[in-house]
């Protein structure tokens, strides 16, 4: 696992401290996330009960647009379709499924493998295909995150939540039983001191 600048699990629990570290760690790394995160507190204590989970996230990639690999212009005159021309044919199969499920199959021809064409009103249709995204890794990720945490790193049982989850950071808060609000502005403090920590 790559070494996260910051992570600690606090708990009265000395035992259950250890154990949830090495649960958080592993699952991290089955699901890949370990680059993505940056820092992260988690504070546990089973007799309350609550469970606290923040990090910082370092996620790099943006959205894949069509634009990014692709030329995209006004087809045959007269005609009301879009040519794409692929510079690079990685994302292929991902464009054909999303231009499939937006426009249609039979409004979709593939000439030639860099060339396809959408059969659409090009005036109306040229910017909005430039723009389209193909992929959105942050998204992919966040949504692995959100896995890891809410169904396999929060203790069983505990059904009440709450969570903020955005490009920079998670925060979760979970228990059997209603949440207090001491709890939150807990989560709040360790989200701030991992910010602090960051910036210092």
């Amino acid at each position: 696992m790559e070494q996260l600048e910051t992570f600690v699990v606090e708990s009265p629990d000395i035992v259950g401290a250890k154990t949830t570290k090495v649960l958080i760690q592993d699952t991290l790394a089955d699901l890949s996330l370990t680059r993505v995160i940056g820092r992260l507190k988690v504070f546990v204590d089973p007799v309350q009960p609550v469970f606290i989970f923040t990090a910082l996230l370092r996620l790099g990639t943006p959205a894949v647009k069509l634009k990014d690999f692709a030329n995209i212009d006004m087809g045959t005159l007269g005609k009301d379709e879009v040519k794409i021309e692929l510079q690079r044919e990685a994302f292929t199969v991902k464009l054909l499924n999303k231009l499939w499920e937006k426009y249609g199959k039979e409004n979709i021809e593939q000439p030639d493998k860099k060339i396809i064409i959408v059969k659409t009103d090009p005036i109306k249709e040229l910017d909005i295909l430039r723009e389209f995204v193909i992929e959105e890794p942050q998204q992919e990720v966040l949504d692995r995150l959100i896995d890891a945490v809410a169904l396999r790193i929060i203790p069983e049982g505990f059904r009440v939540r709450k969570h903020e989850l955005s490009t920079s950071h998670v925060l979760f808060v979970a228990s059997e039983d209603t949440l207090k609000p001491e709890w939150i502005a807990k989560a709040k403090d360790m989200l701030e001191s991992l910010r602090s920590e960051e910036n210092a």
